[in-house]
C-alpha cells in the first residue's frame, strides 16, 4: 500500500548482507513506529589520480571515486590501493553516515512509499525519503535494577511514559502476593521474562537509566548468559548484546532502541552537578530523593539485602522511585526535547550528538563535494599542536564602581563569517584572497562554512524570538563546536591557520576594541576572550551610558574592519550587565590580578524594578572541593564589602564560633579521585589519603571521598574524627580566602584575627 508519513529517526545501522550494504532507520512518525530498510545504497571513497578528474582533494591532487557494494568490498579495496602507494581519501566514512550526509537527512523526514505493517512497525523497503520537520511523540522506558551480594537479580523495575500511557511496574524475586503495581517469581528467569514481556508490550523508542549500562545492561547480559535465557529487548525480537571498548567502556547493541544513559545526557548537555549521584541530582533538581541515602559503598546493599529478607514491599517502592526519579529529572530540564533537538539540528542521531567531530562532517561534507573537493582520511592528517586561545586583559586589582560588562555574541562563528575562515577557503586562498588580521589569508569568494554560520544564526534567532530555548541551546551548542572541531586532532579538516586564523582576529578584535575605548577616557579594568569589563563615569542613567557605549563600539568595529580589511562585519558586542561594584583580587602569592576570577553586585531590572544580585565567579565560594565553612565565609565577607558593613566584626565572630566548636558541620572537605585508588602512591593527597583509610578500614570505596583535616591528617567523616586540626582551617582554608579580600584594604588575616585562641 501506498503510504505517506512524516517521520523522525531515533536509530540507524548499517551492515552486509548477500552482497550488499544494508542500511535500517528505526524510527517515530504520524503513523506510529517506523522502520525503513534500504538495500540499493552503495559506499563509496577517493583515490588519488594520475588524471584530471572532476575532484581534487583539500591539498590539490586529482583524485577519482571508487563505488564498493558491501564495506568489505571497501576494505578490501581501499587495502589494495594503499599497497598500490596510493593514497585514499574519505574511506573512514561508514555507510549510514554517507547515506544521511548524501541525503540531507537530519533525523526529521518524510516517507512515501510501500509501507507494510510488520511486528508492530509501519515498515518501508526502499522508500523515497526527503527532508521533513516532524517532532517525535517519543515511548520512553527507564528501568533499574536491584542486585544481592551473592549475584542474585533481587528485583527490577521500570517506568514507562508516553502521549497515551503511564505505567510504573516492579517484579521481585521470592514469594509475596501480587498487586497491580509489584510482581514475584520465585526464579530469577521470571524477572528476566518479566521485563522482557513489558518491552515487547510497551515497544519503547527510548530506554534510560542511571548508570544504565555499565552497570543494568551489563548485569542483566551477564545473568541472562548464566541463565542461558537470551532476554529479547531489542525490535523484531533480536536480543540484548553489549561489548567492551578497547578503552574498557561497555557499550550495548539493541535493534531498534535508543539508550540513553542520564549522567552521560546531563554532562553532555552542561548541566553541572557537585556530584552526579542521582541521589543529589534528584535532590537539587525535584527537591527530594531515594528513601534510601545513596553511596558508592557496600552499605547501602545491607539496607537493601534487609528488606528483600523482610519486607519485600518496601524493595519494589524503592527500586520503581529509582526508575521513576530519572524520568523526572528527564522532564524536569527539558533533557529529551534537548537531544531530539540537537539531533536535528546537528544530523546526528539521538546516541551521537555528542560527536561534534562527525557533525562537522555531516555539515561539510556534502558542500564540500558540490564544490568538487574532497576530504582526506582522519587517520591521515598530521596534527601539529593545539590551537591558541583567547586575549586575556590582567585585571586592575581594586574595587570599582559603576562597571559595563559588555560581550560578543558568537564571538568565534562570527569571526569566521566576518573573515570567511573555512577548510576550503584556505585551499583556494589565491583566489581573490582576504588576508585576516593575523596575516593568514583566505578566499572572498570560494568558502563554505560562513553561509552554514548565517544559516545557523538565523535560526537562533528565531527560536529567541519563539522563546524556544532547547532549540536556540542546540544551534549554539553546534556553532560553538565548530572552532574547536577544526582544531582538534580528530578532524579530517585540521589545519593550525584555521583555528589560529579564528584565536587570532579574536584577539585582534579584542584589543582593537579595548584601545578604542582608552583613547575615548575609559578605564578598561577586565578583558576575557569575548567580554571586556568597562568602568562607566557615573552610576546615573547606567543603562542609557551602557547601550550607548555599546552601539558606539559596534559602529566602530564595522568602519575598522571594512577600512582595513574591507570586509562587512558580522560581530556585535552586547550589553551583558551592570556592577554597581566589581571586585578583583590579586592571584595568590602574585601581585597580578587574578584571571577569571572576580566578585561583582549586579543590579538588574526585574519588572520596572532595581534588584540587586551578587555574581561570584572563579571564587571558592563556587567550588565544591572548599569547606563549607571556607565558601560561607568568602560569600559574607564579600557581601560585606559591598553593603560597607563591619568586616573585622564578621572576623570576630567567626573565630568564636569556632573556637566554641558551633562550625564543626562544616569542616567537611570533598574532592573527587583523578584516577583508580591504586594508582596514588607517591605524594598522595589529602582526599585519597581519605578514600584508602575508608576503603582499608571499612571496605568502602568512594570515588568522592568527604574528609575532615584532623591532627593525624585527612580522616574520613565515616571514622572517628574528633582531634580537628584547626589551624588547618584557619591557615589553608580562611587566611588565602580573607587576604584576597582585605589585601584590597591595605591588610592581612593575620592582624585582624587578634590573639591565638585557646583553641588553637
Amino acid at each position: 500500500m501506498q503510504t505517506q508519513i512524516e517521520a523522525f529517526i531515533f536509530k540507524g545501522t548499517s551492515f552486509d548482507y548477500d552482497n550488499r550494504t544494508v542500511i535500517k532507520l528505526y524510527g517515530q512518525s504520524n503513523q506510529g513506529s517506523f522502520l525503513v530498510t534500504i538495500n540499493q545504497f552503495q559506499n563509496y571513497f577517493f583515490v588519488e589520480s594520475k588524471q584530471p578528474t572532476s575532484f581534487k582533494s583539500l591539498d590539490g591532487y586529482w583524485v577519482e571515486k571508487v563505488v564498493c557494494n558491501t564495506q568489505e568490498d571497501l576494505k578490501n579495496k581501499c587495502q589494495n590501493f594503499v599497497s598500490q602507494g596510493l593514497r585514499t581519501f574519505e574511506s573512514d566514512i561508514k555507510a549510514l553516515e554517507r547515506y544521511l550526509m548524501d541525503n540531507n537527512i537530519f533525523a526529521q523526514i518524510n516517507i512515501s512509499g510501500n509501507g507494510v505493517m510488520k511486528d508492530g512497525l509501519l515498515t518501508f523497503e526502499n522508500p523515497k525519503i526527503t527532508p521533513g520537520n516532524y517532532y517525535p511523540d517519543y515511548k520512553i522506558m527507564s528501568f533499574d535494577i536491584e542486585t544481592g551480594k551473592d549475584g542474585r537479580l533481587l528485583s527490577l523495575a521500570y517506568s514507562f511514559r508516553s502521549k497515551a500511557l503511564n505505567e510504573d511496574h516492579t517484579v521481585v524475586l521470592g514469594q509475596g502476593i501480587d498487586t497491580p503495581d509489584v510482581k514475584f517469581s520465585m526464579k530469577e528467569q521470571g524477572l528476566l521474562d518479566f521485563f522482557q514481556s513489558a518491552v515487547k508490550r510497551l515497544d519503547p523508542d527510548i530506554f534510560t537509566g542511571w548508570n544504565v549500562i555499565g552497570f543494568d545492561f551489563h548485569f542483566l547480559d551477564r545473568k541472562s548468559k548464566e541463565l542461558k535465557f537470551p532476554i529479547a529487548l531489542g525490535r523484531n525480537n533480536r536480543a540484548l548484546d553489549m561489548f567492551q571498548s578497547a578503552r574498557g567502556e561497555w557499550h550495548v547493541r539493541l535493534e531498534g532502541r535508543v539508550v540513553i544513559d542520564g549522567p552521560w545526557a546531563m554532562k553532555m548537555n552542561f548541566f553541572s552537578f557537585e556530584s552526579f549521584k542521582l541521589n543529589h541530582v534528584a535532590k537539587e533538581l525535584l527537591g527530594s530523593g531515594k528513601d534510601i541515602d545513596e553511596d558508592e559503598s557496600f552499605d547501602k546493599w545491607g539496607e537493601i539485602e534487609r528488606r528483600f529478607r523482610e519486607d519485600k514491599m518496601a524493595l519494589a517502592r524503592y527500586n520503581v522511585m529509582d526508575a521513576t526519579l530519572v524520568l523526572d529529572i528527564f522532564e524536569k530540564t527539558k533533557l529529551i526535547d534537548l537531544l531530539l533537538t540537537r539531533s536535528f539540528i546537528s544530523g546526528m542521531l539521538i546516541e551521537r550528538v555528542g560527536g561534534s567531530t562527525a557533525s562537522f562532517d555531516h555539515f561539510y561534507l556534502p558542500s564540500l563535494h558540490e564544490a568538487g573537493v574532497v576530504a582526506p582520511n582522519v587517520e591521515d592528517i598530521g596534527w601539529v599542536r593545539q590551537a591558541k586561545g583567547g586575549f586575556v586583559l590582567n585585571p586592575k586589582v581594586g574595587i570599582h564602581p559603576n562597571v559595563l560588562v559588555m560581550d560578543f555574541k558568537s564571538l568565534y562563528p562570527t569571526v569566521i563569517q566576518t573573515f570567511l575562515i573555512d577548510p576550503l577557503s584556505r585551499l583556494q586562498r589565491d583566489v581573490n584572497p582576504l588576508t585576516t588580521p593575523v596575516g593568514i589569508k583566505f578566499s572572498r569568494t570560494n568558502h563554505i562554512l560562513p553561509g552554514k554560520i548565517a544559516e545557523l544564526l538565523d535560526r537562533r534567532s528565531e527560536a529567541k524570538k519563539l522563546k524556544n530555548t532547547n532549540l536556540s541551546q542546540a544551534v549554539k551548542i553546534l556553532m560553538n563546536s565548530f572552532y574547536g572541531v577544526m582544531g582538534s586532532s580528530g578532524c579530517r579538516f585540521y589545519q593550525e591557520d584555521l583555528p589560529d586564523g579564528i584565536t587570532g582576529s579574536g584577539q585582534w578584535i579584542l584589543k582593537t576594541v579595548i584601545e578604542y575605548l582608552e583613547q575615548r577616557g575609559f578605564a578598561v579594568l577586565y578583558g576575557d576572550t569575548d567580554s571586556l569589563f568597562v568602568q562607566l563615569p557615573t552610576i546615573e542613567d547606567y543603562d542609557g551610558q551602557a547601550k550607548i557605549l555599546v552601539n558606539e563600539v559596534n559602529i566602530f568595529l564595522t568602519d575598522k574592519l571594512k577600512t582595513d580589511f574591507d570586509v562587512e562585519s558580522k560581530l556585535e558586542i552586547q550589553y551583558d550587565k551592570f556592577f554597581q561594584t566589581l571586585i578583583l583580587t590579586s592571584a595568590r602569592g602574585n601581585e597580578e590580578g587574578a584571571k577569571k576570577r572576580y566578585a561583582g553586585l549586579a543590579i538588574k531590572n526585574v519588572d520596572g524594578k532595581k534588584v540587586e544580585e551578587m555574581v561570584l565567579t572563579g571564587m571558592e565560594y563556587v567550588r565544591s572541593d572548599w569547606s563549607l565553612l571556607a565558601r560561607n565565609f568568602q560569600y559574607e565577607l564579600i557581601r560585606r564589602v559591598f553593603y560597607g558593613e563591619d568586616v573585622q566584626e564578621y572576623i570576630d565572630e567567626t573565630l568564636k564560633k569556632l573556637e566554641k566548636k558551633e562550625l564543626d558541620d562544616q569542616l567537611v572537605l570533598s574532592k573527587r579521585l583523578s584516577k583508580p585508588l591504586d594508582e596514588y602512591i607517591k605524594n598522595v593527597p589529602p582526599h585519597a589519603r581519605a578514600a584508602k583509610l575508608l576503603y582499608d578500614q571499612l571496605g568502602i570505596l568512594k570515588k568522592r571521598p568527604q574528609y575532615v583535616m584532623t591532627l593525624r591528617g585527612a580522616i574520613p567523616i565515616e571514622l572517628p574524627h574528633a582531634d580537628v586540626d584547626y589551624d588547618y582551617y584557619l591557615d589553608r582554608q580562611l587566611a588565602p580566602i580573607a587576604d584576597s579580600i582585605l589585601g584590597l584594604f591595605g591588610k592581612s588575616f593575620e592582624e585582624m584575627r587578634g590573639p591565638q585562641l585557646s583553641l588553637f
